[in-house]
């Protein structure tokens, strides 16, 4: 909840409360000084006593309005309001010797157990939803919630971003069920390391976050935690004890300052702990200028970005790629590329880099995907669907539920050929969600679209699973290639990566080659396809048109 979200919430809570009141007090007033009176309206009479009953009913329904702004305190205030109205009414029975309030009090008592109701579902659901089903901690949605509270209400103190280094090959190795078992376990080492002096929050994948009040000891707390958790932790899988050996890393940054909101301290803490992570030395950082000047920068680009999906400055290039043996073209990978208009070029790897933080990211996928399918769309007809196009995913965006379905309403809208497509995803992808990245394959690869598996063997799965992996590409990255043909240790680290992608029953393509003797290398080692500046580089639309054209013209005419 953002801190205008929370201003608006308080002020139109308030604005109900007064409502409240004022209509209490009209209707003692009018039940007691008028209680026989009638008004016209449209030349018709209008008791008083009806419209008390009127004003009764917006009463309650205010009430109900209140406890949906903030469930606790609008069920405080609507038991006050509605126990107000009964005692009133009752009173007015009692002054007036008439029974004619009566039903506006059983109204009231009726509102009151239907709202007390209401706030104990939405109390469940609420609770539900802000906290981690793992470990029973608060989630990401109940720290948003919390520190801009904590804002909101002039309270000091400082949020600490916790990222456990290890996590994921346990996942991998053991299994996602042996993973929550470890979160939960380091879930309740951090409780025990803030001893009910501060709240602790499950983030996402293998993050934690605790907000400290001003008066605890931070170096202290962070020291003990980290300590604590880094300590082993045995799980035991069908009976046999496996030690995990986890890294603790921890982001500090302060909210003494007043002037600072919410969202920037939680930015800060993000790019403390980043920066212990990287530094080869320190379990710890606090957020310093340096990082401030990193900070600023994450977010022009992160505006940059927005304005470039907003005017239009993003575009499109295509680097094709061929068959190893016979330089066929296969089809061409869509990179993307900005042109603002005062002539800055932010490097892809650097926004993409910080899109990946936030959901910016999503909105990239977006634009890549519907911009190829709309430029492409023709040449794949007319090349007969044999031209493949490359569309990079990120990995938050393929472990989404309901991806499948949103690209196969885009394929529909667009009227692109669905066999043409090709997904190329990283390895990391199945580690976060990975259920729901492979149900998002499996349901793609039976609508004919290709998918390729970038990154391979970077460690992040079991070889198991990358056995079971169901992609029909795998690409050796450009790093890898640059180093080929230098000593024999390259050779066969990459003939390995090129075996083990043909047992997955895919083919195998190789980025970045350059020179003529990598590709006589690669031809040896069996890889299918090539990448690079050796044969193409990255083309606008209109070159990449032309070529497809005089070689789809050369091969079947």
């Amino acid at each position: 909840m953002g801190l205008t979200n929370f201003r608006h919430k308080t002020k139109l809570f308030r604005m109900s409360v007064a409502g409240c009141v004022i209509l209490i007090l009209l209707n003692a007033i009018s039940s007691v000084k008028f209680k026989d009176a009638t008004l016209s309206l449209a030349g018709m009479e209008l008791p008083i006593a009806s419209l008390n009953g009127c004003i009764q009913v917006v009463i309650s329904l205010l009430c109900i309005i209140l406890v949906l702004i903030d469930q606790k305190k609008g069920l405080i205030a609507s038991c006050i309001i509605l126990g107000a109205s009964v005692t009133g009414a009752v009173r007015t029975i009692f002054a007036t010797k008439s029974l004619m309030t009566a039903p506006g009090a059983f109204n009231a008592v009726i509102f009151m157990i239907s709202i007390l109701l209401i706030s104990k579902q939405i109390k469940y659901s609420y609770k539900m939803a802000v906290t981690d089903n793992v470990t029973g901690l608060l989630n990401r949605y109940g720290f948003d919630r919390d520190i801009h509270k904590k804002i909101w209400f002039n309270e000091r103190g400082r949020v600490v971003f916790i990222h456990l280094d290890g996590f994921l090959p346990v996942n991998a190795n053991l299994g996602r069920r042996y993973g929550d078992e470890l979160l939960e376990i380091v879930a309740k080492r951090l409780r025990s390391a803030i001893e009910g002096k501060a709240e602790a929050y499950k983030i996402e994948g293998a993050e934690y976050a605790v907000i400290l009040p001003e008066d605890v000891d931070w170096k202290e707390f962070v020291e003990k935690a980290l300590a604590s958790i880094e300590q082993t932790i045995t799980l035991n899988k069908d009976g046999v004890p496996s030690n995990c050996y986890l890294s603790a890393f921890a982001g500090i940054a302060d909210f003494i300052d007043n002037s600072t909101d919410a969202d920037t301290i939680t930015k800060r803490a993000d790019i403390a702990m980043n920066y212990a992570m990287k530094s080869g030395t320190d379990k710890y950082c606090v957020f310093n200028a340096e990082m401030k000047e990193h900070l600023e920068r994450q977010l022009y680009v992160e505006r940059l970005v927005k304005d470039s999906l907003r005017n239009g400055w993003f575009y499109l290039v295509y680097q094709p790629q061929y068959t190893i043996y016979d330089k066929r073209l296969r089809g061409f990978e869509t990179l993307i590329r900005m042109n603002a208009p005062d002539g800055v070029r932010i490097p892809p790897s650097e926004f993409i880099a910080i899109a990946e933080l936030s959901d910016l990211v999503l909105d990239i996928d977006r634009f890549v995907i519907r911009r190829a399918m709309e430029e492409f769309r023709e040449i794949c007809y007319s090349s007969g669907n044999t031209v493949t196009v490359a569309v990079n995913i990120s990995a938050r965006d393929i472990a989404r539920a309901g991806f499948a379905e949103m690209l196969l309403n885009l394929i529909g809208e667009t009227k692109f050929p669905p066999e043409c497509l090709e997904i190329e995803i990283t390895e990391y992808s199945f580690v976060e969600e990975g259920n729901h990245t492979i149900e998002n394959i499996k349901k793609l690869r039976d609508n004919q679209i290709m998918i390729a598996l970038d990154d391979f063997g970077t460690g992040y799965t079991a070889l198991e699973q990358l056995m079971k992996l169901p992609v029909n590409l795998v690409k050796i990255d450009k790093s890898l290639i640059d180093n080929l043909v230098r000593n024999e240790m390259n050779i066969d680290f990459v003939k390995s990566v090129i075996y083990m992608g043909h047992l997955m029953d895919a083919e195998v393509i190789a980025e970045g080659v350059e020179y003529e003797n990598q590709i006589e290398c690669l031809k040896e080692l069996g890889c299918d396809f090539v990448q690079g500046f050796i044969w193409g580089k990255p083309m606008e639309y209109d070159e990449a048109r032309e070529l497809s054209d005089e070689i789809y013209d050369s091969q079947f005419h």
